[in-house]
């Protein structure tokens, strides 16, 4: 009786083994899986930009395009505060978005541009004492191309140190 169960033991110890020599194959495949995500993740291009204007703008005699100064972010170093203006390092969608305040009855219209073609806009003729509005859009961009907001002819836009007015950008994927 003691020989069976010797043997027993004996055979459950060869099934372990086996299980963990098939477990820690498995175990080594995910970990070069992991490695492989990692090395390609780092390699993905990261591209992201958050700013605001810091001034209220307008109204002006012509349309402008606005240059949002004061950078909370600028991952990839695609939009300039210089100009206003994020020009797209890789080929890639994008998205961005942009939020336009007012005050007083002042109105507002303020429209994203990509390559010079408005995309959206966001519009408040009529205003009451303190309005705001936001759009986004999600763009196909090539290297290159260039995103922008324009503050039109007439109208105007406010910000200060609470940042009410803000563009955002960044790539979702390649």
């Amino acid at each position: 009786e003691f020989s069976k169960l010797f043997k027993g033991t004996v055979n459950l110890v060869y099934e372990l083994r086996a299980i963990v020599a098939q477990q820690s194959t498995k175990l080594n495949e995910m970990g070069a899986t992991v490695e492989e995500l990692k090395r390609a993740n780092g390699e993905r291009p990261k591209v992201a930009f958050s700013a605001s204007l810091s001034e209220s703008k307008g109204p002006n005699s012509d349309d402008v395009i606005l240059a949002y100064k004061h950078v909370f972010n600028n991952i990839g170093e695609a939009y300039s505060p210089v100009t206003g203006i994020f020009r797209a390092p890789v080929n890639g969608v994008y998205y961005f978005t942009y939020t336009a305040f007012t005050t007083s009855s002042k109105g507002r219209r303020v429209s994203l541009y990509k390559n010079g073609l408005v995309m959206v806009t966001v519009t408040d003729d009529v205003s009451d004492s303190e309005d705001g509005g936001t759009n986004g859009v999600t763009l196909q961009l090539d290297a290159g191309d260039e995103v922008y907001t324009r503050l039109m002819e007439g109208f105007n836009i406010f910000d200060d140190n609470n940042h009410h007015s803000t563009f955002t950008g960044f790539l979702l994927f390649t």
